[in-house]
């Protein structure tokens, strides 16, 4: 086993710092597609609204949601990742939404916006790794207009399955790789911490779609790089986890869950 000393802010450090292979991979893992809507759609983004997308990625939700709100209405992208606010901004000139699309680069946690200025924001996956999930929720309660919404969705990462992987051992990669989160539970906990930060309104469901197919392998594959970054499986066992979901997809064996709770958290 390594004796690797991983740093304590790795769950943070590693987004801000994305190593050219990694950023293609999530340049693959992010761009929009049918689930993306269908998880967004129950946000009720209207024309004209004012919409932060926190933790952006490459912009590629912040980028379609300017079609949802369209000419009169904008969308804040909100990201961490210098490299990814830039390939957003290049990708909004190509798509001539550089009007309706503005992207920051946000390294301390305060939203740069005016106080009852929004009307939604959308985190998926994003609020795993903040600091503190129950200030972001207060300062989201901040911006948003009266009647405005945080709609997150997010993972439990203890509620996830990858078949025909043994159970212990996929435990064992998540346990490992869970260096890399702040919160790894946080989907069941969404709906205290935002009932705690102000919000009376708050909706809960939870959306399973398994992957049968490989489509979420990109995730298998970025959660043993960050299992060999914390060091504490062998390498081994990480490389038998990887290539039993990399040939259950030719056998036809693969079933990978991934249980995503989307939480609508109403000021």
């Amino acid at each position: 086993m390594s004796e690797r000393t991983v740093n304590r802010t790795y769950y943070r450090d590693h987004w801000t710092e994305i190593e050219p292979e990694r950023f293609e991979r999530y340049k693959l893992m992010f761009e929009w597609s049918d689930a993306s809507r269908r998880l967004l759609e129950p946000a009720g983004i209207q024309t004209g609204d004012v919409v932060v997308d926190l933790g952006c990625g490459p912009g590629f939700t912040a980028l379609e949601l300017a079609t949802w709100v369209g000419p009169s209405g904008h969308v804040h992208g909100i990201e961490v990742n210098a490299d990814f606010v830039e390939y957003g901004r290049s990708v909004a000139k190509d798509r001539r939404l550089e009007e309706t699309v503005t992207f920051h680069h946000v390294t301390d946690g305060a939203l740069p916006l005016s106080d009852d200025s929004i009307d939604c924001i959308v985190a998926k996956n994003v609020l795993v790794y903040v600091d503190d999930p129950l200030k972001t929720y207060q300062e989201c309660h901040r911006v948003l207009r009266i009647g405005g919404r945080v709609h997150a969705i997010e993972g439990d990462w203890d509620f996830t399955l990858a078949e025909p992987v043994p159970e212990d051992d996929w435990k064992a990669l998540i346990r490992a790789a869970s260096v890399a989160f702040r919160s790894p539970s946080i989907g069941r906990q969404l709906h205290k911490v935002a009932r705690t930060a102000g919000f009376a309104d708050v909706t809960v469901s939870v959306d399973c779609r398994p992957d049968t197919t490989g489509r979420y392998l990109p995730m298998v594959r970025n959660l043993c790089t960050y299992a060999r970054q914390g060091g504490a499986l062998e390498e081994q066992k990480i490389d038998e986890v990887l290539k039993r979901c990399e040939d259950a997809v030719s056998s036809q064996e693969l079933l990978i869950l991934t249980p995503q709770f989307v939480v609508t958290a109403t000021r």
